[in-house]
């Protein structure tokens, strides 16, 4: 699974923005990751309060991502990601990262100074792009896209610090379509994503991603294909959410 989840909902961030919130405190969603007919583990989004960091007003929002128990025996992951955004940049202020994957372990943080265009992180501190989001607050930014742009433009681009490195996401809008879930039939917008070559997944033609297409825009499923078959990830739950999904 390794981080598959977190980076599925950063990819969604390459949508260009108007600022309007279409979240809120409280709001919560549920995933299943699924490889073929298994079920291999979950992953969760909160925003769960408000707090001050750094005397900015800010969003509290983690990540979380787990195998099931069953698969913890072949690779057991525990991944948390903690981001705090500033309510009105939506530009984040800290990021943390505390990742367990197979025996492999991530410790990071981040806070950011987007006035000088810095990032300081444990051991030093880095240059970094107009407006760069972290792994994690990257989908909520992108959550406040206007579509008629995105119809426009087809492609669009945003910068991530990741990993101690600069680098740029690509997403390109394909259709329109009525996604079948346990949910209900849902409206969805389909992306396409095309990650920086090397990182991740090398050929986005392989990855789809399906978004609400209403002023929630939340992620309802992922898919993508790997060597050994397709891995999915689709929304299960979801609460306190600003507006009505659009269903039909």
């Amino acid at each position: 699974m390794k981080r598959w989840l977190i980076i599925c909902f950063l990819i969604i961030s390459n949508i260009s923005f108007a600022q309007k919130k279409p979240y809120k405190v409280g709001e919560y969603a549920k995933y299943k990751i699924s490889f073929g007919l298994l079920d291999v583990g979950y992953g969760e989004l909160n925003i769960s309060k408000l707090v001050l960091t750094k005397h900015t007003p800010s969003y509290y929002i983690t990540g979380i991502g787990k195998t099931s128990k069953f698969f913890d025996i072949f690779f057991k992951v525990r991944d948390v990601y903690e981001t705090y955004i500033d309510t009105n940049t939506l530009l984040p202020v800290k990021f943390l990262r505390d990742v367990y994957e197979g025996g492999h372990i991530i410790n990071q943080k981040y806070e950011f100074n987007h006035e000088k265009n810095l990032v300081y992180t444990q051991k030093k501190q880095y240059k970094i792009s107009n407006d760069s989001q972290d792994m994690l607050s990257a989908f909520f930014y992108a959550r406040t896209f206007n579509k008629q742009k995105v119809l426009s433009d087809s492609v669009f681009n945003i910068p991530i610090f990741m990993d101690d490195e600069n680098y740029f996401l690509e997403v390109k809008y394909l259709y329109d379509e009525v996604l079948e879930t346990n949910l209900g039939n849902i409206k969805c917008m389909v992306f396409q994503p095309k990650m920086q070559e090397g990182r991740v997944f090398e050929d986005g033609e392989d990855m789809k991603i399906w978004i609400s297409d209403d002023e929630n825009k939340m992620l309802f499923k992922v898919e993508t294909k790997i060597w050994a078959g397709k891995i999915k990830a689709e929304l299960e739950q979801y609460k306190n959410n600003t507006y009505p999904i659009n269903k039909t």
